[in-house]
């Protein structure tokens, strides 16, 4: 990191305002936008950009409008961004400081949380021009238009399916559910259906507006579900259903534990899941990865789980919702992160329920706008 310079993590919103001053008829905005980083930088500050936030600025339909967007960025004069697959191309993503953070745990094994955050950072950052931050999306952004979609398409059945429980057995050991009595197949299919009816409701009811076909997707979800679980009458169908799921989340053989709760084995499944990504992505030797790096030893780990239980569940469950979700995973990252009024009231919430969060994420706060930032940023 350049020398006293500390990194601030803009909300989306922000962005988007002040590539709209950039260009404004009034010349106060068009001065203040202009001035925003230049000011930031004199003030010893630069804002940290990954993918979540250019994949949201790309979404607009008005295409002109996204490329005013992209120009207002590349006019930056020095930026911070996560480094991704290529440096000096597209800034990261959340999963790009995983992969970082699990590099570092392996590497040093007697790190803790924060430990491991200090050295993750050295490998985690670029700085640049904001052309070279932007280097891929000068010209070609709009060929990421079919996967921009998809990737909001996702983020609402994340977000919609995530939070929903189908039964309540959270907190009820493995080995207590395997024990339950059978239920012969047709009882099993009268399950299924409620259960994808239930989850039908909730995606209807609770689920980002903008999902089109509710039923589609409690019907895909549950379909994916149970290709990876068998059941039936044999005296072992419990067990085969039970494991067939946990297979399911990412977890193998091995690591299921029959003492642990269906939540905490769930939990450990989805990290090994994402775990073994990021060892693929770098060759580094899985048994060994496994072994040495723990969900509470990755900061974005141990902020997504603060937050996948103990956010505030939205009456509406929005797609946006992920994405501000791994932004907030640069928190640890930067001295200041402003977040939406949504997002901040869940920290406020996690932080109560896992202390160690607050001190892994440091200052995180909203902003009414970007002038309230520069105010915020005081010299250093």
């Amino acid at each position: 990191m350049p020398y006293n310079i500390a990194l601030v993590v803009l909300d989306t919103s922000h962005l988007a305002r002040l590539a709209t001053d950039w260009t404004s008829r009034d010349p106060e905005h068009r001065h203040s936008a202009r001035h925003f980083v230049p000011h930031l930088l004199d003030r010893g500050w630069l804002p940290l950009l990954s993918w979540h936030q250019i994949a949201e600025l790309l979404q607009h339909r008005d295409e002109s409008l996204v490329d005013k967007r992209l120009r207002y960025l590349q006019s930056w004069p020095m930026s911070a961004w996560v480094t991704g697959d290529k440096s000096h191309v597209i800034p990261g993503s959340a999963f790009d400081v995983f992969k970082a953070e699990v590099r570092a745990a392996y590497a040093h094994p007697n790190l803790d949380l924060l430990g491991v955050r200090d050295a993750a950072r050295s490998e985690l950052l670029s700085f640049g021009t904001g052309t070279e931050a932007l280097l891929e999306l000068r010209s070609d952004w709009r060929l990421l238009r079919p996967a921009l979609g998809e990737y909001q398409e996702d983020a609402r059945k994340i977000a919609a399916i995530s939070p929903w429980r189908a039964t309540d057995i959270d907190n009820a050991r493995l080995a207590d559910l395997v024990n339950r009595p059978l239920r012969d197949a047709q009882s099993i299919d009268a399950t299924v259906v409620r259960i994808r009816r239930s989850l039908e409701k909730e995606i209807a009811e609770r689920g980002d507006r903008r999902i089109e076909n509710p039923r589609e997707m409690a019907t895909a979800f549950m379909s994916d579900l149970l290709a990876n679980v068998q059941h039936g009458n044999s005296e072992d169908s419990a067990l085969v259903s039970l494991i067939g799921m946990l297979l399911w989340a990412g977890l193998e053989p091995a690591d299921i534990d029959l003492n642990a709760t269906f939540r905490e084995a769930m939990s450990l499944g989805m990290f090994r899941r994402r775990l073994k990504m990021a060892s693929d992505a770098d060759n580094l030797p899985w048994q060994q990865v496994k072994a040495v790096v723990t969900p509470d030893r990755v900061p974005s780990a141990v902020i997504q789980e603060a937050m996948r239980l103990h956010a505030h569940d939205q009456p509406e469950r929005k797609g946006s919702d992920v994405n501000d979700l791994s932004l907030l995973c640069l928190a640890p990252y930067a001295t200041e992160t402003f977040v939406d009024k949504r997002t901040l009231e869940s920290v406020r919430r996690a932080k109560q329920k896992v202390p160690r969060l607050g001190e892994l994420l440091g200052s995180v706060r909203k902003a009414a706008d970007y002038h309230v930032i520069t105010t915020v940023c005081s010299p250093r």
